[in-house]
This record gives structure tokens, C-alpha cells and sequence, in this order.
């Protein structure tokens, strides 16, 4: 997809929580400002982090640095939301990384489609070196693209947030896919394009999969959606 010159320049906010991610944040940082698309501000918001995570972040004057107590990545990503000043919104963990295309290619679409809430990329698995692949990826889908309805690889406008509301800080896992099933249910049309735009960094941290928490977690989202269906709740955490 080529970038489309004639696009209004938004201003994009990146939000990068993290907690206790000094080996790879520098990374991801460097990643977001390696963009190609103007203007940005990267907020990066530490989750109760007990190492170097602050004074890397601290070491980029460009970036905007939030520290909270331990609430999980969900209060994170809202605390970013709330401090934010862009009307397009973009989330990078702070393990990953984004090809430098990322933002423009998005922020095009975004113009040309203004009926669409987000917009999702591809992405690639890669092993951190000294890793074994996990039984979770096929070792034929590492550095294959795939498509990925993930945080990493959107682009949202901030009105989705009020519409859709922000993330459940009751979940402390999986608050992502929660979000998603939320927007699902708003009706508000999404898309999707075929670049690659994410590369996730499969390390040592993120290689344990609870497979019967993974379970619960989509069980009480599928309550969740129905008492909603029904009108015995409505979408928490800033929906208007």
C-alpha cells in the first residue's frame, strides 16, 4: 500500500506500557522513532517497574514519562489514553518492535476511510537468540507474516475509546482481546491491510501460556458481551 501524499498529518500518540522491560525497551523506542510519519509523541507509561525501565525512558527527551504503582497493563494503557493529546492512537509493548512504514501506511488508510474506527497490519514472530519455540508457535510461522487483530499492529482514532470505552482494569490479562469484543459489538467498522507492520519478540518472559486461565478469561468475556446484549451493563471505562 503506498503512502498517500496527500494525507492530513494527525498527530499520532504512541503509548508504550511497560514494567521492568529495560533489556528491550530501548528497542522499541528506537523502532517508534525510526517512523517515517510526522507528527508523533510517544508516551511511555512504567507499570510499577523496579529496574532501569525509567531511566531508559527518561533518556529520551522526546518521550513522555508516566510512573504508577503496579495496577497492571490495562490502568497503563488507560493512563496513557488520559494523557494523551493525538487523535490517532497507536500501542507498542515494550519487547516489540514496528517496521518503520507502520504509522504512515495506517494514518493513510485512516484518511482515506474515515467511516473506520482502526485499522490492523500483519505481523512476525521472531525467537529472542538462546530461545526454543515455544509450543504455542509453529516453528514454520516464525518471521512468516500473519494476520493479527492485536494492540501492536493498529492504529485507533481516539473517539473509539469514548465510544467503546477504555480497557477493564479487571483483567489483568488479556484486557486486549476484552477491548476488541467490545468494539466488535459497537457496530463501528474496522479494517485491515496486508503490510506487515509488527515484528513480536518471542523471549523468556512471554513464552508461558495458562491455557486454563486463557480459557476462564474468555468465558466471563462471553457473559460479559451477553449481559450487555441484554442491557444488564453497559461498556465501562470511559464509553460515552
Amino acid at each position: 500500500m503506498e503512502k498517500d501524499s496527500t494525507a492530513v498529518l494527525q498527530l499520532i500518540s504512541v503509548i508504550v506500557p511497560v514494567h521492568n522491560g529495560d533489556k528491550f525497551l530501548g528497542d522499541a523506542l528506537a523502532s517508534i522513532f525510526a517512523q517515517d510519519y510526522r507528527p508523533i509523541e510517544v508516551i511511555v507509561v512504567d507499570d510499577g517497574s523496579s529496574d532501569g525501565t525509567g531511566a531508559i525512558a527518561r533518556s529520551y527527551p522526546e518521550v513522555r514519562y508516566f510512573y504508577e504503582q503496579k495496577q497492571g497493563p490495562a490502568v497503563a494503557r488507560n493512563t496513557g489514553i488520559d494523557n494523551c493529546r493525538g487523535e490517532l492512537i497507536a500501542f507498542l509493548d515494550a519487547d516489540d518492535l514496528w517496521l518503520s512504514n507502520k504509522l504512515s501506511v495506517q494514518a493513510a488508510y485512516l484518511t482515506k476511510y474515515p467511516e473506520v474506527g482502526y485499522v490492523c497490519g500483519r505481523m512476525k514472530n521472531y525467537l529472542e537468540p538462546g530461545m526454543t519455540c515455544p509450543t504455542w508457535v509453529e516453528p514454520g510461522e516464525l518471521l512468516q507474516a500473519c494476520d493479527a487483530i492485536q494492540l501492536g499492529t493498529m492504529l485507533a482514532r481516539r473517539s473509539l475509546f469514548e465510544t467503546a470505552g477504555k480497557f477493564n482494569p479487571t483483567y489483568l490479562q488479556g484486557e486486549d482481546l476484552e477491548w476488541f469484543c467490545r468494539v466488535k459489538e459497537s457496530g463501528i467498522p474496522v479494517g485491515n491491510i496486508a503490510e506487515t507492520v509488527l515484528l513480536r519478540r518471542i523471549h523468556e518472559s512471554n513464552v508461558s501460556q495458562n491455557h486454563s486461565d486463557q480459557a476462564k478469561r474468555r468465558l466471563r468475556m462471553l457473559k460479559e458481551s451477553i449481559d450487555r446484549k441484554r442491557g444488564a451493563n453497559s461498556p465501562p471505562y470511559g464509553a460515552q
